[in-house]
């Protein structure tokens, strides 16, 4: 009982005088974790918060939720429920049930960090659950980093924005030292009645596989651990040897180069760039698609896990999250534009036009002109070049697919007559004759 208090203690430490949110469902688990949070003597009750995520699932699920609710308002712990649809959400993003629910309480988590009730994320994970995420990755074609599990303190990759601090202190605790400390200390919980059904790839293992090895190798669960943390010190090794300077965040994607796919280590630069979204979910058959893509024409592409695009690009395979089209316009005018979060200033200036690359314009030219984004059909004469379809143009600049939908563009018809942030048209630029001399610029 002792070890357990002391692991979430030394786990803690780090965290006193910063607010906490544990992930609570009102399980063994879980309400063991919040239990031994408040009696290790590492944080304060007033920076705990509980946050507990009602996924709308079961017939029980309010039964839990007041629970938890009537635990934290007796022990004064604040409160926050969050209300979900986990099958509404893995039935419109294509998810299983339990991938959704999954994404739905980190968001809450998120939320609580983001609207700052907390600093930092604890979860009741142990080391049952840990040998259970080795063996589903092992299963599903991971290399190293999936054989090496969880770890105590994580940065997990929420977004390609935000990254969420979570805290394991149960990591190294095995389920018979949780109970015999629920039963020690009186700890009430209820029980998740989809524990006991094996659909869900966890319960499947937790249930079937994981009982039936340990029968025959005693000592399994603690060996596939040993080996997950012996995986961790490879992969920090192999990271130390990657050279950072072959993948680049640019333009909206993470950019890793040609060099790096070719080599020994390809399967690791792959596994970096995808850090900026999430490697949950992503597989080793994935991951070798990535690195096929080198060989493949400019313009190929693979869809990867949570919505992530890998496509063949100049010299390098972009990741990337692809946005909707927008398919609208508005009348360009002196001053700030704005089309889809971006905006384009179009500003009266006597600057040289060699001075201002690609933008210096004579704004009587401009008259009648629209901001929008490319459209079939669409036409340019590059400044001292040649009329020809803009699709030719962005191709003979080796202008990526996914670069093009975003540049905003002031057109009259289908005439462009400035790809804002690249290049102006031939019949705007400044000559001898200009009255009104502007520049447009693009930002960021």
């Amino acid at each position: 009982m002792e070890g357990l208090l002391q692991k979430t203690a030394a786990c803690l430490t780090a965290c006193r005088g910063k607010k906490i949110a544990v992930g609570v469902s009102g399980g063994r688990d879980s309400m063991c974790l919040l239990h031994a949070v408040l009696n290790c003597g590492a944080v304060k009750k007033e920076d705990v918060t509980v946050v507990h995520v009602n996924h709308g699932i079961r017939e029980n699920a309010l039964r839990d939720e007041d629970f938890v609710r009537t635990y934290c308002a007796d022990t004064g712990v604040k409160f926050i429920c969050e209300r979900v649809d986990a099958v509404g959400e893995s039935k419109s993003r294509g998810l299983t049930l339990e991938q959704a629910a999954r994404n739905l309480r980190y968001d809450a988590f998120y939320g609580a960090v983001k609207h700052g009730a907390a600093e930092v994320v604890i979860t009741a994970h142990h080391a049952l659950d840990n040998a259970e995420s080795v063996l589903m990755h092992l299963f599903r074609g991971s290399g190293l980093d999936g054989a090496r599990g969880m770890s105590q303190t994580a940065q997990f990759e929420y977004n390609a924005q935000a990254r969420l601090p979570v805290l394991r202190p149960f990591i190294d605790v095995y389920p018979h030292e949780i109970d015999e400390y629920c039963a020690a200390n009186g700890i009430k919980f209820v029980t998740d009645e989809t524990n006991f059904a094996d659909d869900a790839d966890r319960n499947f293992l937790r249930l079937n596989v994981i009982p039936l090895i340990e029968k025959r190798y005693k000592g399994a669960v603690k060996a596939i651990n040993a080996f997950s943390r012996e995986c961790a010190s490879a992969c920090s090794v192999l990271d130390g040897l990657l050279d950072a300077r072959l993948i680049e965040k640019r333009d909206g994607a993470v950019l890793v180069y040609d060099e790096a796919l070719r080599g020994e280590l390809a399967a690791r630069y792959v596994r970096r760039a995808l850090q900026e979204y999430s490697l949950v979910d992503i597989t080793r058959a994935q991951i070798d698609r990535v690195a096929e893509l080198v060989g493949m024409r400019t313009g190929a592409e693979a869809e990867l896990a949570n919505g992530v695009i890998a496509a063949r690009e100049y010299g390098c395979v972009a990741l990337y999250l692809p946005k909707i089209t927008y398919c609208g316009e508005s009348p360009l005018q002196t001053g700030a534009n704005y089309i889809d979060g971006l905006k384009v200033t179009v500003e009266l200036s006597d600057d040289s036009p060699y001075d201002v690359r690609g933008g210096a314009v004579d704004l009587d030219a401009l008259d009648g002109a629209v901001l929008r984004f490319r459209r079939d059909g669409d036409m340019f004469v590059p400044f001292g070049g040649k009329r020809k379809k803009l699709k030719q143009y962005f191709i003979d600049k080796k202008i990526p697919a996914r670069v093009r939908d975003r540049l905003p563009l002031i057109c009259r018809g289908n005439e462009v007559l400035v790809i804002a942030g690249v290049e102006i048209s031939d019949g705007v630029k400044q000559t001898e004759s200009t009255t009104v001399r502007a520049v447009v610029r693009k930002t960021p």
